[in-house]
């Protein structure tokens, strides 16, 4: 076992033993999830490889269900691995305004266990909380609930868009909520930098070995507000990227800017917008966004939508989502692709829900990426 995972399950045991002083709750989430690329592109060299750094290649065209930490369908399997986890939530309340947060999740795609959530919370006064520890940076709609997949109409979300390197930030963040007459708003700031080691997302999938990914001086801000019917949201983060490969346990800066030249501290600006509808049985989800690093002019731009119908215990999601990136520095080795979805969700029980997606991804990247692929996958989401 991993000293990461010892050091979470450690300190969830911890927090639970000491919370036998204090107010305490638990909640939990689980999914067990299946999926299978039925087919691909028309190439005559399907299936083929991909690889990253030793010990990782696929066999493609195949289908990643989640870039954190990179579930992939490979072509022609039928594989539970990919998405199926489980986590646990702890909440601590010492004082009426000073309580504590840990979330451990449990992945079978790495055969890791990992404290996502590790934070304090003080709250200031009925609208004022100041949070301290380590979060889920909130740069999407659903950031906060990426893996209870029962809290979303899809199976999963779109992963041309909830997909980076860098998801968490060790940090501080002052969050306010305010309800004035039907709607409530909510707005958070927060500063935090965060070390991935051995990232898996760029040296599982994208490189041919270890990558150390830093995001430094991370200042982000959201504001949401929302009723019954609609929810807006905006967000902005700014943050300096430093990027290393690590070869034979010396490290050298990757990325490249004007004339191959290598360069480091990358400026990285996070622009993000969302806009949902519940008007009666009929739901609409809308999320873009655009991340702009003007010193190697090189852009991102990510967008999704859906529409969907709700009838008793059923519904339906019809989607379309699409990755696109932009360089002048490296024209030919930029990634782009774009996935139709159609979701049913039965809610067959009291928080539990089953869902049957079909994904078709067509992937126009310049180099040889994951291709075009069908994915057929169904997936048993609960709440507890």
């Amino acid at each position: 076992m991993r000293i990461n995972q010892i050091a979470a399950l450690t300190t969830l045991s911890i927090i639970s033993s000491a919370a036998m002083a204090v107010e305490s709750s638990f909640s939990g989430f689980a999914q067990l999830t299946v999926g299978r690329v039925l087919s691909g592109g028309s190439d005559s060299s399907i299936p083929y490889p991909i690889s990253a750094q030793p010990g990782y290649s696929y066999k493609c065209p195949c289908f990643t269900g989640n870039y954190e930490y990179v579930g992939v369908y490979e072509y022609h399997k039928t594989q539970l691995q990919p998405e199926s986890l489980a986590g646990l939530q702890g909440n601590f309340k010492f004082t009426p305004d000073l309580s504590a947060t840990v979330q451990v999740v449990a992945r079978d795609a790495d055969s890791s266990v990992n404290a996502d959530w590790a934070y304090g919370s003080y709250r200031i006064n009925e609208n004022l909380t100041l949070q301290a520890g380590r979060k889920r940076l909130p740069l999407y709609y659903y950031s906060d609930y990426m893996y209870v997949g029962y809290a979303y109409p899809w199976l999963r979300p779109s992963q041309d868009l909830y997909a980076w390197q860098i998801y968490s930030y060790d940090g501080a963040n002052l969050l306010y909520t305010n309800n004035v007459g039907d709607w409530t708003y909510t707005g958070n700031i927060w500063v935090g930098k965060r070390k991935s080691k051995d990232n898996e997302l760029l040296g599982n999938l994208y490189y041919p070995n270890r990558i150390d990914e830093s995001w430094n001086k991370m200042l982000g801000a959201y504001i949401d507000a929302s009723n019954d019917i609609f929810s807006v949201r905006g967000v902005y983060m700014h943050t300096v990227v430093e990027r290393y490969s690590v070869i034979n346990g010396v490290s050298s800066p990757i990325m490249t800017g004007a004339n191959d030249q290598l360069i480091n501290n990358v400026g990285q600006a996070f622009y993000g917008i969302s806009f949902n509808v519940d008007y009666k049985n009929w739901l609409m989800r809308s999320e873009i966004n655009y991340i702009d690093r003007p010193s190697v002019k090189n852009t991102f731009t990510a967008q999704s939508y859906s529409g969907g119908y709700k009838f008793d215990q059923h519904s339906i999601m019809l989607s379309w989502s699409q990755f696109a990136e932009h360089s002048d520095y490296w024209p030919n080795g930029t990634e782009k692709h774009n996935t139709t979805s159609l979701t049913y969700r039965w809610d067959f029980a009291t928080s539990q829900a089953l869902k049957v997606q079909f994904d078709k991804i067509r992937d126009k990247s310049k180099f040889q990426f994951t291709g075009d692929a069908n994915l057929l996958s169904a997936s048993w989401q609960m709440v507890f």
